[in-house]
């Protein structure tokens, strides 16, 4: 017997995007980047970032700050990890007495490439970094609510439509939430959908402080969750999946940052 499957949200796909994907002419994977910008289509539906209205008067701590999240933004477009189809594949064989065995296919890009990426990512990432999405979206939001033009409250919609969409990708999974807005819309049950239960801002801080970046807290916790080669591959792609989602994101919105300070280089 053969069974073919599908993802909920491969159902509702191509999604028309509203913008070409972000840097997707700087990578080797433009569609990997379209299916991305998809799903972040299906889910928010995001306005687009190069129309956000420029606003004036950036102080030049705060040009250095928009800067340097730009340039990050820049070369990780360029990163292989982003431009891989990480992937897994476990063939399951029962033979007639009962006897089953498993064997694993991981498909990721090197340790070395992860570990580069993850550090960049992290720059964008923590908000205790200088020039994190954090820092930008808070100096952006300072202009924005200081200044009483006529595009004042269209760029505080875009703004707050972004941060919304941002909290939501550190705390589900972006295919997760494809699924789900599939089957609300559809009127199918949301009670089965997976990876209903994985947590980025958890899995991410596993990750960058209990292995990739330091090995320290939560170096205990992620051995345990990563017992076997089975639940390492998982936890793996899992972790894959956040930094893709939260980088596309990041790389969406330097263009907001780029439209914003136009004005003032």
């Amino acid at each position: 017997m053969e069974i073919t499957a599908k993802e909920f949200r491969a159902t509702a796909l191509p999604q028309p995007l509203r913008f070409p994907p972000p840097y997707a002419d700087r990578t080797a994977n433009p569609n990997g980047y379209s299916y991305w910008w998809q799903l972040l289509k299906l889910v928010f539906d995001l306005p687009d970032p190069r129309k956000f209205p420029a606003l004036n008067s950036f102080s030049a701590e705060d040009l250095t700050v928009i800067k340097r999240f730009i340039r990050c933004c820049e070369e990780l477009a360029e990163s292989t990890v982003l431009s891989s189809d990480s992937s897994i594949s476990l063939h399951v064989t029962r033979t007639d007495d009962g006897t089953q065995t498993e064997k694993l296919t991981a498909n990721f890009p090197t340790r070395e490439a992860i570990r580069g990426t993850t550090v960049l990512f992290r720059q964008l990432y923590s908000n205790k970094e200088r020039a994190s999405y954090t820092k930008v979206r808070q100096i952006i939001g300072r202009h924005l609510h200081s200044t009483q033009d006529a595009d004042r409250e269209r760029r505080d919609e875009i703004q707050r439509r972004w941060n919304r969409a941002h909290g939501q990708l550190r705390a589900y999974l972006l295919t997760y939430m494809a699924d789900r807005a599939v089957c609300e819309a559809r009127g199918w049950h949301t009670g089965s959908i997976p990876n209903a239960d994985v947590k980025p801002e958890e899995l991410t801080k596993l990750f960058l402080y209990g292995d990739l970046i330091h090995w320290g807290d939560g170096a205990e916790e992620l051995d345990q969750l990563s017992s076997d080669e089975v639940k390492h591959a998982w936890n793996m792609l899992r972790y894959m999946q956040v930094v893709a989602q939260l980088s596309h994101f990041y790389l969406g919105y330097s263009l907001l940052a780029k439209a914003a300070i136009r004005r003032s280089i």
